[in-house]
């Protein structure tokens, strides 16, 4: 795979008009190297779908139906027509009280056989995490989209892409100022790069529906969905979660 640094993707976006320079600049705070989707012009425009899943210890009790419910979610866009076409890319993180890249921007095949991460007991453990970082793992999520965009933009190949939080607590440990995330989440989907952005909150005494909704707004997302606790609607999560994808594709 390409490497981007962050800071070189963000010059060059703000370069072509892509992004404004304050936001260039809040995307390179923490400039670190992106490996990038190997991107080939071809007869669809790429679509590449982050989902970013919840492994702190409040999660525990949803271990199972978390693994199988992303497994699922891995085989219902196999499916889709972006993946067909050999055009839709998946990046997966995890996070506790810091980001986790599960798998970086993978080409997902229709009959099976790529490198995309299916969730099992050993990668997913979140009795080992230590609190809830959701702004500083999707401001991650955001610099990988940056690198991939300037990457793309390089080879003449326009990208679009989605994402998925679902999360059952609101954040305690992130570093990242919030509105810089929100600002940048903004101007993706203004320029149309970003076309679907959903969080899913799990439904509980300490995530109530408000809260929810208020972590749409703080991070500058489309759609809130909550879910209940049982293993059935954990599951739903995450079929909600691949749907979303899938409908930014029509």
């Amino acid at each position: 795979m390409p490497h981007f640094t962050v800071s070189q993707a963000a010059e060059q976006m703000a370069k072509a008009g892509t992004v404004s320079q304050i936001v260039a600049s809040q995307l390179s705070q923490a400039d670190r190297s992106v490996k990038v989707a190997d991107v080939k012009r071809g007869f669809e425009d790429p679509q590449m779908s982050c989902f970013v899943i919840d492994a702190s210890p409040s999660m525990d009790p949803y271990r199972d139906a978390v693994i199988q419910g992303q497994q699922v979610m891995v085989n219902t866009l196999r499916g889709s027509s972006k993946c067909r076409k050999n055009a839709l890319y998946v990046g997966q993180w995890l996070f506790s009280g810091t980001p986790a890249l599960l798998n970086p921007f993978t080409t997902l095949n229709a009959n099976g056989g790529d490198t995309v991460t299916l969730l099992d007991s050993k990668n997913y453990r979140p009795e080992d995490g230590n609190g809830t970082a959701i702004y500083d793992t999707v401001f991650q999520v955001l610099q990988d989209m940056a690198a991939n965009i300037a990457y793309s933009t390089s080879q003449a190949i326009r990208t679009t892409f989605t994402i998925g939080v679902i999360t059952d607590g609101d954040d305690n440990r992130s570093n990242i100022q919030p509105d810089e995330v929100k600002s940048i989440v903004q101007e993706l989907t203004s320029k149309g790069y970003l076309t679907r952005s959903l969080v899913i909150g799990i439904d509980n005494p300490d995530l109530p529906r408000a809260k929810i909704e208020a972590i749409r707004e703080i991070l500058g997302f489309a759609e809130s969905i909550f879910v209940g606790q049982s293993a059935s609607e954990i599951r739903r999560a995450f079929a909600l979660a691949s749907q979303s994808a899938v409908r930014a594709q029509i």
